[in-house]
């Protein structure tokens, strides 16, 4: 099976290595050959060792690679441009000797790229959401409500869903909504329910730290809570004066750094608190020794369909998460599957009894080993991988008795 994947994260950021790599290898284990467009940021694309590294591993798994540029400004406009110039790479790809069996399009933007595929070579596309995408831009402060750029995702979400052959969404959460626009426009395909995976063989099950550790891992921007984020921090260290806070992101530290000082906390002199970045290579070794993790997102109608992959590699190294409900699933299988603690961010008054609790959980007999089966159960990237597949196999069956009747 030959397949176009499209992706505007690039193949060299933490989310395509975490998020993209891993899929695409899993795959080819099961017969798929891949080509992946990607739009790579040039400060990634300057590193010429990541570079290689990247290049190697796509090589090794029989993954065609065509990078393109990423452009950030001007907002809209540059986004415009890439999208053109993927829109002409695509259809150079697509119409010679090589033929495609289908493309796989990972969220909205390039959905503009998988929809001309299919208008001017009749190649169906699996649309992966991967979040409400005009919603998040919204919520996120990062377009007008009602606004242009709102307006014309809109329009061209209907198109996307009303011709894809199958879709997937991250969340259980958010097929109800999903359904309902799907049924606004008339679109039949098939929903497959697939959340972000962690590779189990990367990340390890890990022994209970001999000391109280909390933990921080990702980018901190647009949805994160930073000072609610900080208040559990400080709480934690005062409920646990012997135990140690670590934020591990890739930017942001003097903000992080702000926002723990406004309760006192300084990292450069408190050697409790650790806020450092780490490469994507380290990062389960670093995750092996939290003895419980924490993210805090800023809920909204969008985030019904996100799903952390930080929530996943925690559990997979067996450290149990605090979390807030209105975010995708998590809540619902921290609290089904006991294997962290739900807050409401806005309840200051409720931090020491969350953290007392995230604490008590951490260190229950079989926490980890029961984190750990979660996310085999839930999360296991072979077990994603085996589910795109049949995905790829029942939307080309689907597409092939179309057109025998």
């Amino acid at each position: 099976m030959r397949v176009l994947y499209l992706s505007y994260d690039g193949a060299l950021d933490p989310l395509g290595a975490s998020q993209v790599l891993p899929y695409l290898e899993a795959l080819a284990r099961r017969g798929c050959r891949h080509t992946l467009m990607s739009f790579e940021k040039p400060a990634r694309w300057a590193d010429r060792d990541l570079r290689r590294r990247t290049t190697d591993r796509l090589r090794a798994a029989g993954v065609e690679w065509h990078p393109l540029p990423y452009h950030r400004r001007p907002t809209g406009l540059s986004t415009a441009f890439d999208l053109a110039r993927g829109v002409r790479w695509a259809l150079r790809l697509t119409g010679g000797a090589a033929t495609f069996d289908l493309v796989h399009v990972r969220s909205y933007p390039c959905a503009v790229i998988a929809h001309r595929l299919l208008t001017a070579r009749g190649l169906p596309y699996l649309f992966d959401l991967r979040g409400f995408y005009p919603e998040e831009r919204v919520e996120g402060g990062l377009w007008r409500a009602g606004g242009t750029l709102y307006r014309v995702t809109k329009r061209l979400e209907a198109r996307f869903l009303r011709d894809a052959a199958a879709v997937v969404t991250l969340t259980d959460a958010s097929v109800p909504a999903l359904s309902e626009r799907m049924r606004a426009v008339g679109a039949e395909a098939e929903v497959h329910v697939i959340p972000t995976a962690v590779d189990l063989t990367r990340f390890p099950l890990a022994p209970v730290p001999p000391e109280p550790h909390l933990m921080y891992l990702g980018s901190i921007g647009t949805w994160y809570l930073l000072p609610e984020m900080a208040g559990v921090a400080k709480t934690f260290l005062r409920r646990k004066p012997e135990g140690r806070v670590t934020f591990l992101t890739n930017g942001e530290h003097d903000l992080v750094r702000a926002a723990m000082a406004e309760g006192g906390v300084d990292d450069r002199v408190d050697v409790r608190v650790d806020v450092r970045a780490v490469s994507h290579d380290r990062v389960p070794g670093e995750l092996a020794t939290a003895t419980a993790t924490f993210a805090l997102i800023r809920p909204g109608g969008s985030k019904i369909a996100s799903a952390p992959t930080k929530f996943a590699e925690s559990l997979a190294v067996g450290a149990p998460v605090l979390v807030n409900p209105g975010v995708g699933d998590v809540a619902a299988v921290a609290g089904r599957e006991q294997v962290g603690v739900a807050l409401d961010p806005q309840r200051s008054q409720d931090y020491p009894r969350a953290v007392d609790a995230l604490v008590a959980l951490a260190h229950e007999p079989g926490i980890r080993e029961r984190c750990r089966d979660v996310a085999k159960r839930h999360f296991d990237l072979e077990r994603a991988a085996d589910h795109y597949r049949s995905a790829y196999d029942a939307m080309l069956g689907r597409v092939a008795g179309g057109r025998r009747a």
